[in-house]
Order: structure tokens, then sequence, then C-alpha cells
């Protein structure tokens, strides 16, 4: 607890002036565990900085520059201007957004209606960060780019409503931003306040958890290409031919359902959708989402035996650390004298050495087997 005697108080103008009133407004919000209960924050006193409104800050950026990118899509139109998305023009994706959306609104509501403004802050974050960001955004790229102007429409329509409804959601929470942002977006002047705008209403009819599901499968999928492509260096303009096999027939159709977004997103010249693997398939590099095997030809896209010579060089590091930390622990009396949590945070980086370690060595292993 804050204490004028003790002295431990933090000056909100200080964290204010650093980081932004919605960054504080924000992250208070975030941490508040429940009605009545103590919220726990992070403040260096030395230098005035908080991690946590620092994360809130860097959220408030992630907003508003995926609006200017998506207002810039827009090309000058309002969201009243280009009208709602007519649910049988919607891409796949865009049901998969919307759905995301409204789950993320009736979530929202649950937890406002039980005074949960931490898990709903957290939940409103979870949405815009990562599925309207990271995937959304990426996903409907190519469409605003190319020269179907019906699916381009759409794409506009459905960016417009989202963004529109993520501001009404947000605006409790982080009210200065949301306000800027929105009477931009709408084109609307001071007789207009997006406080006294209606709050997201529920409409279950296109919540669709199945769809869900596949967009789940998806995401891990090309996640997992990307790590692997990263793994060996493909440089990132570089197409590629990969291979995704699973023997559940249900598996193969939502992934051939997605094949556009995953060749679009993973830079894949040629793709197979298999229920088996061909014994010769080459040098590749291997990896595995759920019962999804995946690999990847590094056959002309990488230097085979410059890879396995950096890899064995990265490995060689990890063992020496391995052995020293090791040794570290093995030390008699460490364990009884260290700081507990210096003893936990040496056997985790044990742990997650051997892991590293552990997938040098099945790489190196493919890579010689082929």
């Amino acid at each position: 607890k804050q204490s004028k005697s003790v002295g431990n108080g933090i000056d909100p103008l200080l964290l204010i002036d650093k980081y932004g009133t919605d960054a504080l407004r924000y992250t208070l919000m975030r941490e508040t565990a429940g009605a009545g209960q103590d919220v726990r924050m992070d403040y260096n006193r030395e230098t005035d900085e908080s991690a946590s409104v620092e994360a809130s800050r860097n959220f408030t950026n992630k907003i508003w520059n995926a609006a200017r990118f998506v207002m810039m899509k827009l090309e000058g139109k309002t969201p009243q201007e280009l009208g709602e998305p007519e649910a049988d023009k919607l891409e796949l994706v865009d049901r998969w957004i919307l759905s995301r959306f409204y789950q993320t609104v009736q979530q929202t509501c649950d937890y406002l209606d039980n005074y949960g403004l931490g898990e709903a802050a957290k939940g409103i974050y979870e949405f815009i960060w990562g599925d309207f960001c990271d995937w959304y955004l990426e996903l409907v790229k190519s469409r605003l780019q190319g020269d179907n102007e019906s699916y381009k429409l759409v794409a506009q329509q459905t960016l417009a409503y989202v963004l529109d409804g993520i501001l009404r959601l947000l605006h409790p929470f982080m009210p200065h931003i949301t306000e800027e942002i929105w009477h931009t977006l709408n084109q609307v002047g001071e007789e207009k306040c997006l406080a006294l705008e209606s709050y997201p209403k529920l409409d279950k009819s296109l919540i669709n958890s199945d769809l869900e599901a596949e967009f789940e499968l998806l995401i891990g999928v090309i996640r997992t290409l990307r790590n692997l492509r990263a793994e060996v260096d493909i440089k990132p303009k570089v197409k590629i031919t990969a291979i995704l096999q699973s023997e559940n027939e249900k598996e193969r159709e939502i992934l051939q359902k997605g094949e556009s977004y995953i060749q679009d997103l993973v830079k894949i010249e040629k793709l197979d959708i298999t229920p088996s693997i061909d014994a010769e398939v080459g040098q590749t590099i291997a990896g595995v989402f759920g019962t999804v095997q995946i690999l990847i030809s590094l056959s002309g896209v990488v230097d085979i035996e410059a890879l396995s010579a950096r890899l064995e060089k990265k490995l060689g590091k990890l063992e020496k650390e391995i052995l020293s930390t090791s040794k570290r622990l093995s030390k008699p009396g460490f364990v009884e004298k260290a700081d507990p949590k210096f003893v936990e945070e040496t056997r985790n980086n044990l742990a997650e050495a051997e892991k590293q370690a552990e997938i040098l060595r099945d790489r190196l292993n493919n890579l010689k087997s082929n």
C-alpha cells in the first residue's frame, strides 16, 4: 500500500509524462485482480520507469499504427460510406475475424458484468495484438493490393467494421487514443463523441467456434513454417517448396481451405498437402504442429554444408554452456547457499539449453540422413 509517511508512493504524473495517460490507466485496470484487491505495479524509483506501463505504451503504439494502416487502405472512406460487409460475400478470414471479435465482445461484457476489469483488459489486448494486428492485417493485405475490386471492397468493409468495434470496446480502458482515432476514422467533428456512442452489442450469428478451431490449426502451421525458415536462414524473399502431411482427412481439408493463406504468408511456391510422405523427399528440415508433419525442401535454397557447420558451432557453444551450468549446480553447497530464485533460474536455463541442444542434434541428424 502507498503511504506518505513510509514514502513509497508513486507519482502518477511522472508516469503519465513518460508513458501517457492511456498507458497508465490501462495498466492499472489490467492489473486489477478483483474488487478490493491490491494492484501490484513494478516501479523503479531511481529512473521513474515501469516495465508494465511501458508495455501498455507499446500497446497504444500498436493500436495507433494498425489504425493508420487501416485508414490508409480505406482510401478516405468512412465505415458508413463503405457499409457493413454482407455475410454471403465474406471470405474465410473475414468470417474468422468477425467471430473472434464477437467472442471478445461476449467475453468482455461477461467480465465487466462481474467487475473483472483485469481479465477484460487482457482479453481485449490478446484480440487486438494477436488476432487483428498479427494475423488479420497480414492475411488481408493481398486482397487490398489486388485488382479484384469486389474482394477489395469486402476486405475494406470488414477492416472498417472491426476497427470501429475495437475502438468502442477499448474506449473505457483507453479513452484518449480511441477517441482520437474514432474521430479520424469516422471523419466527424467535435459535435460527436465516442464516449456517448453505444458499446458493441453481441451478434451470436457471427460466432463460429468450429471456424476458430480451424484457424488455430492454420496459424499453428504457418508459425511453424516461419520458424523453420528462420532456423535455416532462408531469405525472406526466397520462395520455397513445402509438404504438410496428416493422416487426418479433416485436417487436410482445413489445410486445403487455407492453402492460399499459408502460401502467401510463408512465401511458398509449391505446397503439397498429403496423407503420406514419399521416402524420396530429398534434403529437408522438419517440424510438427499437433498431428501435422511439416517439411521444407532445402534443395536450391540453402547451402547444406554451411548450414551444418553453423548448427554444429551453435551446438558446441550450447554443450559448453550445459557442462558449465551442470558443474555449478552440482558443486557442494551451491543449492543450499545460493539465493533460491537464482537456483531456480539456473535450473530453468539448463533445461532450456538442453532442449535447444536436442533440437539442434535432431536438425543435424536430419541433414546428414538426407
